[in-house]
């Protein structure tokens, strides 16, 4: 199976393409508006291909693509958009010197640390890459974190990939709870939940493998308790 396409919510659609380089579901997310498809993150340009294809099973074209978000520079999150010609592409500014894309002038270096684009509230969250950024659709209420907290590497739950996925969040606290953010890193990422603890939130799009729907507050509530006691017993050591 090399890519997987479902709806995560009315209107948003996950393209899970399978990377057997990385041994990774790299994702990609399109919001159909009547203004245009937002995409978020355009996995690698050898994948080019699966997003035509998706975007054909709805009825679409690259050229109906308008906006493109990039939550960060790495290659899987911006090289497909080259495809996009008709597509405003934004990312934030500390990404300039990272961008793993060839011709980084495509890009809208202008996002602040925290905004509002279209009816998309970003925030940044850092921690990934320096400029990794969250969004939010304020209107289905999905919030999509990019890199910043996803399964990379991970197979998908076994109840599918978009579900509630409790295997798949019991993994992430016992990984955190076993050292898996960096000590120098984890007061960042503390940040990062807690910015993004903010919103209300129906789903939460990863951006690699599982797409989690269900109470997504409580997850971000055990990561946030697991990750400060962590971090009192580090400074009392």
């Amino acid at each position: 199976m090399e890519y997987l396409f479902e709806e995560v919510k009315e209107n948003i659609y996950v393209l899970a393409i399978w990377d057997s380089a990385w041994n990774s579901y790299n994702n990609c997310y399109f919001i159909v508006q009547k203004e245009g498809i937002t995409l978020i993150d355009s996995s690698k340009e050898e994948h080019s291909s699966y997003l035509v294809q998706a975007l054909k099973q709805i009825g679409k074209t690259p050229e109906d693509v308008t906006l493109l978000l990039a939550t960060h520079g790495h290659e899987d999150h911006v090289q497909g958009a080259s495809i996009f010609k008709n597509a405003k592409k934004y990312i934030h500014p500390q990404e300039r010197s990272l961008i793993e894309y060839p011709e980084p002038d495509q890009f809208h270096f202008t996002l602040l640390d925290h905004g509002v684009i279209q009816n998309f509230e970003y925030l940044w969250v850092g921690h990934h890459t320096p400029g990794s950024l969250a969004f939010y659709h304020q209107p289905s209420k999905v919030l999509f974190t990019g890199d910043f907290l996803c399964f990379f590497g991970d197979p998908l739950s076994k109840d599918g990939l978009v579900s509630v996925s409790n295997d798949l969040r019991l993994e992430w606290l016992e990984f955190l709870r076993n050292g898996g953010v960096e000590k120098d890193k984890l007061n960042g990422f503390l940040n990062g939940l807690i910015a993004m603890n903010v919103f209300d939130v129906d789903v939460m799009c990863t951006g690699h493998g599982g797409v989690l729907v269900g109470d997504i507050q409580l997850f971000v509530s055990e990561l946030l308790t697991i990750g400060n006691k962590l971090q009192e017993t580090q400074e009392k050591n």
